[in-house]
């Protein structure tokens, strides 16, 4: 049974059964022609009392406790059954007219038959496959044997696109189809362990709502679930809520109008006319209902519409069970964010890292497309189907921080391509080019704290100079800290940081790199590996530019530590933090991040200065491809620090002999004094470093003798 048809059966059961005489009587006697379960029944559909269900069908199956010897006769007797179901039955029957007729027999003088068949559809033998019904071949069909069709509608969910009638006897009392929704059943479980009910996001979902109305200012706002109207009441105009049981709580603007209907009925009903160009859904927190919902919501949908979809991101997989078992409860709607991404290419999908259970913005609707329509049955089966939720759902994978510049600049873009009537397809490609900057630069940071601020600060479109802010992320992955920096802090000093605190925190910050490297959005992916060198104003826009010279470029920067000379030395001369602070204090690199160069000497791996290949590059590029190729940073790597993974990774993309070294002139970075394993303790492990490279390696370390390409120009003295 396909899943379409279900859903008939349950409306007819919805609009005729539910809250009658023929729920509430002691016995209902439900005969299913054709009743055999493959793929599921309308079983569930009449289970539990007064209901007595019996499945006939031409042969034994599951399910089937009547088997017919002749499919034009039911073994009962006249006006014995209260309702018949007939589904994808008819057109298997060559004499159709004839087992209908034998139905209408059957069926007591209250009673009900609904019949469900394909108005479309490829040839599908059981034994044989004759028809395809049309709106007027049930009113011929009532008008053959005497019945009254008391409804039809068509069904356009391919591939069968299901005609289903309602039939009764002439003789039957009158009827209205009732529009009363199903009895609400709230939870009352017990919640969950800690681990069950935890949620993750930032910024709460209910702002994000509010900005889209206020920088969107939709002409139609349409929203499905309104529990107790705490997001409709942000509506700043005309607005729709469908919700069988509101149980409003706050007032609602006066321009707001309420259908208490499930919004299967509300759609079925029409919409009320309603073409949203904002909808939010946020309803069964099952995928399917969702799916129709989106479905409905698409094809009436004005120019430029957005639908945001809630409960995408669960951060358990008890929390995305279709039965409830915990408190915070997404449901399984994160397989209808699969079934999108995959069928839908054409359409805009912005995953936002929202609390407590995150959102999917989706634009570019186009209400002619009949993708989701036209396989409708399939696409369900196989979108129950899917195993999970998968780790990159749980762990939030590629959500957008609706606090960041990149969502700043996709409203910005969106904005305008309402007010510009754009078509889905441009409008999608212009937030595409909006939502992935150009640039993305991992940056590790462990305990940390006054060394962060100054680093996140230097890399701040305050500082950073030549590149626009929507071209660059800065991703800071904190690698265990168990001195917590301030994130409220650095995300005031730079606006849309992504910060992740890595799960599996060790002494080395490889798995950390490959972590950060995996979230980067950019073509163009830096590495900072130390959270504690601060960078030069040019860094990101000459990689940038850079980047353009070759397919494969390496592109690298040599390396300062602050201070009178290498920090090596200087700490064991008394260099410190507090003799660190004062220089900082008095160099104004705050004003021109260029006098850091006044206030700093070359490292030892850079010792051979701007034109030579240093031994490590503690800011270098590649493309997202190479890095790909490159395997990331080998996790061999364990000692402390990473040890010499920094030198072996920067060795190895140099080594590529189909790349283009690039060093990049003018640009560096710049350590702060912060007792690290390798550059601020007097008893540096290098013995270990050189035993672990030699044990992953087989040799000792050595650059390849390549000649780089020199790019950009030197640093002028500043004052």
């Amino acid at each position: 049974m396909h899943a379409s048809s279900l859903e008939n059966m349950q409306r007819c059961y919805r609009r005729h059964i539910a809250g009658g005489p023929l729920e509430t009587q002691a016995e209902t006697m439900v005969l299913d022609v054709g009743g055999a379960d493959v793929n599921g029944s309308y079983r569930d559909v009449f289970a539990g009392p007064p209901f007595r269900y019996r499945a006939a069908d031409m042969q034994a199956g599951p399910g089937v406790e009547i088997v017919l010897d002749d499919p034009y006769h039911l073994p009962f007797s006249d006006g014995s059954i209260d309702i018949v179901l007939c589904g994808q039955v008819l057109e298997h029957c060559e004499y159709f007219w004839r087992a209908f007729a034998e139905m209408l027999r059957v069926l007591r003088p209250d009673g009900f038959i609904f019949i469900i068949a394909p108005s479309s559809g490829g040839i599908h033998r059981y034994p044989v496959d004759c028809y395809r019904f049309h709106p007027d071949a049930y009113t011929a069909l009532a008008t053959l044997t005497g019945a009254s069709l008391v409804e039809c509608w068509l069904d356009e969910r391919g591939p069968w696109r299901d005609l289903v009638g309602v039939f009764r006897r002439a003789d039957a009392p009158a009827h209205t189809p009732s529009l009363a929704p199903p009895a609400a059943s709230p939870w009352q479980g017990a919640p969950g362990t800690p681990a069950d009910e935890a949620i993750g996001g930032g910024m709460h979902y209910l702002t994000v709502l509010e900005r889209l109305h206020r920088e969107l200012s939709p002409a139609h706002y349409l929203e499905i679930g309104i529990r107790q109207g705490h997001s409709l009441a942000l509506a700043t105009g005309p607005a729709t809520g469908v919700d069988p049981h509101p149980v409003i709580d706050r007032p609602l603007p006066a321009t707001t109008t309420l259908y208490p209907f499930t919004s299967d009925e509300f759609f079925a009903l029409g919409g009320a006319g309603v073409r949203p160009d904002l909808a939010f859904v946020d309803g069964m927190h099952l995928c399917e209902f969702a799916l129709r919902d989106f479905m409905h919501i698409e094809r009436a949908a004005a120019p430029g519409a957005v639908v945001v979809l809630d409960d995408v991101f669960p951060a358990h997989p008890a929390q995305a069970a279709r039965d409830r078992h915990t408190q915070v409860w997404t449901g399984d709607i994160w397989r209808l964010a699969a079934l999108l991404r995959q069928h839908r290419p054409d359409l805009f999908l912005l995953p936002l890292d929202t609390s407590p259970t995150g959102l999917l913005l989706v634009a570019g609707l186009d209400p002619a497309n009949r993708v989701l329509w036209d396989g409708y049955n399939p696409l369900v089966r196989d979108m129950l189907a899917l195993e999970g939720p998968p780790p990159e759902i749980l762990s939030r994978h590629g959500t957008i921080d609706p606090a960041s510049v990149t969502f700043d600049h996709i409203l910005a873009t969106l904005r305008q391509a309402r007010a510009e009537a754009a078509p889905p397809g441009e409008c999608v490609a212009r937030l595409r080019r909006a939502a992935t900057p150009k640039v993305s630069l991992v940056v590790i940071g462990y305990n940390m704290a006054r060394e962060l601020p100054r680093t996140i600060r230097s890399l701040s479109p305050a500082m950073q100079r030549g590149i626009d802010p929507h071209d660059y992320e800065v991703i800071l992955v904190d690698n265990g800290s168990t001195e917590p920096f301030d994130a409220a802090e650095l995300r005031r000093i730079l606006p849309g940081l992504v910060i992740h605190h890595f799960p599996e925190p060790t002494a080395s910050p490889v798995k950390a790199i490959n972590f950060g490297i995996a979230q980067a959005r950019g073509d163009l992916i830096g590495v900072c590996v130390d959270g504690a060198r601060m960078a030069s104003p040019g860094l990101l826009a000459r990689a940038l530019a850079a980047s353009r010279l070759h397919q494969r470029p390496v592109i690298g920067t040599i390396a300062f530590h602050l201070g009178p000379g290498a920090q090596m030395d200087t700490v064991k001369a008394g260099y410190d933090q507090r003799a660190e602070d004062a220089l900082l204090a008095g160099s104004g690199w705050e004003d021109d991040g260029y006098r850091l160069f006044n206030i700093a000497a070359l490292a030892k791996s850079s010792e051979g200065g701007w034109f030579a290949l240093p031994r490590e590059s503690n800011a270098f590029f590649l493309r997202a491809a190479q890095w790909h190729a490159l395997g990331g940073w080998d996790e061999g790597f364990t000692s402390p620090g990473g040890g010499l993974a920094s030198h072996d990774t920067w060795c190895r993309a140099c080594s590529d002999p189909h790349a283009e070294i690039i060093m990049l002139l003018g640009e560096a970075t710049f350590h702060q004094v912060h007792g690290g394993i390798a550059t601020n303790r007097a008893d540096t492990p290098m013995a270990d470093f050189v035993d672990e490279y030699v044990r992953l390696r087989g040799r000792g370390f050595e650059m390849p003798a390549r000649r780089p390409l020199q790019f950009g120009t030197l640093p002028a003295a500043t004052g």
